[in-house]
């Protein structure tokens, strides 16, 4: 009976070990999260063990991770310090699997460019588009772009119809930080996308589609796809790409298949 027992106090000391060495890698920070014991701030990289503590300093701030066997998952706090705003959570017992699955639209062999009509509308993420700050866009021929013809976003703030003009080289679009910005500097949560003809030296504008923006650099993007490359241990590529994309759906929006390649090289 002796011998049994120590038997077991042994598993059980080698399975706490495990657990409280397991690891999570930081794949996604928005807000201000910190760690409970050094303040330090949490950002994309940091490695966290089932036993950290963590404060979300903001009640919108969000977290995702990723562990190299479970998967993907999502840190929700879960407990409210008295007279504060801020939220603690220990991290074993707030980790939320990230379970959402989006189907991302097969690249064309023969691709031409994006049609704005369906690039910019995506129900499956309530309307977020990932917008990457000067990222070439290439949009279809059809749509054609220079001085007289061109896209503008258009949104209403402070009682006040307000428009921004779309940058543009060729037929690539090239969004920036200050197309989504209202006049008190604030980035607008949704917008419509317009596009500008001109007929018989007559202007005419037209809305396309109305979505929310979601704003992120092309170096945020890359060190997270490449750190999720890194970390998971999927073999099969068209997983690893599945799993790509639903980070990048639930935590920023919807990006089109010819612009995941480019981060991505599937």
């Amino acid at each position: 009976m002796k011998y049994f027992f120590t038997i077991f106090v042994f598993i059980f000391c080698i399975s706490a070990t495990v657990l409280k060495t397991e690891k999570y890698y930081v794949t996604f920070v928005k807000g201000k999260v910190v760690f409970a014991m050094t303040k330090k701030q949490l950002k994309v990289g940091d490695v966290l063990s089932s036993e950290d503590r963590l404060v979300f300093v903001e009640k919108t701030a969000k977290v995702s991770c990723i562990n190299p066997t479970k998967g993907r998952f999502d840190i929700n706090p879960n407990l409210i310090k008295e007279k504060s705003s801020e939220l603690f959570t220990l991290l074993k017992s707030s980790l939320v699997p990230s379970i959402n699955t989006y189907k991302l639209s097969t690249r064309s062999v023969f691709f031409e460019g994006n049609d704005p009509y369906s690039y910019f509308a995506s129900p499956e993420t309530q309307h977020r588009i990932l917008i990457v700050e000067q990222k070439p866009l290439l949009i279809k021929s059809t749509f054609k772009m220079d001085e007289s013809n061109f896209f503008f976003v258009q949104f209403m703030a402070e009682e006040k119809l307000q428009t921004r003009k779309i940058q543009h080289n060729g037929q690539q679009l090239l969004f920036s930080k200050s197309n989504f910005l209202n006049d008190s500097g604030q980035i607008q949560e949704k917008v419509s996308i317009c596009y500008q003809t001109s007929e018989n030296g007559k202007a005419k504008s037209s809305i396309i589609t109305e979505f929310s923006p979601v704003l992120a650099t092309s170096e945020e993007i890359t060190d997270q796809v490449n750190l999720i490359k890194s970390i998971s241990q999927q073999k099969d590529s068209k997983k690893l790409k599945l799993e790509i994309v639903n980070h990048l759906f639930v935590n920023y929006g919807k990006i089109g298949a010819e612009e995941l390649s480019i981060y991505t090289g599937f």
